[in-house]
């Protein structure tokens, strides 16, 4: 396994990426003893989040670009919310991204998960969120690692549970 990044300088260039808003990256990376397309299964299976995500606890939607998610999110040492995002972009095995944009543009956070192919039996996941807009990137100042922690815990609990399905056990 991979270690994860501890810097949010990692994935600066996330940001910068075209047609992606411009903000502060935070994220995590995994790699995962699994098939991508085993893997892919579980990330764009927004019904069935709840199941095994501890950052997104309920979840519902389709992946499908235009369509509208509905979640509850649990970031680290905060009160879970609800809210609901747009899903932006989705390339089966490779790019899932979803976002939100409020108060007038002065809030926009971009979601995304990278599935990266390592070989036909492993794969490299990056999950992070870039906070933009003035009000993005105060919040990225204030809750930005507990954002981190929780992309990380459920790059965790996505690597757990697909690699568990893939030697055979129940997910």
């Amino acid at each position: 396994m991979t270690a994860p990044p501890r810097d949010d300088d990692d994935f600066a260039g996330a940001g910068a990426a075209p047609g992606r808003i411009k903000g502060r990256c935070v994220g995590h990376r995994v790699t995962i003893e699994a098939p991508p397309e085993l893997v892919w299964d579980f990330i764009a299976d927004f019904e069935g989040w709840g199941s095994w995500n501890p950052l997104y606890t309920q979840t519902a939607g389709a992946a499908e670009p235009g369509a509208t998610i509905r979640f509850t999110v649990a970031v680290p040492g905060l009160k879970p919310h609800k809210g609901s995002a747009e899903v932006y972009a989705v390339r089966q095995n490779e790019l899932l991204e979803y976002g939100v944009s409020s108060l007038g543009g002065m809030l926009k956070a971009l979601r995304f998960v990278e599935l990266d192919e390592i070989s036909p039996t492993r794969c490299a996941v990056a999950n992070a969120e870039i906070m933009g807009g003035p009000v993005g990137l105060l919040l990225s100042r204030t809750v930005g690692e507990r954002v981190r922690q929780g992309l990380e815990a459920m790059n965790l609990a996505l690597k757990a549970v697909a690699e568990r399905k893939w030697r055979g056990r129940p997910a």
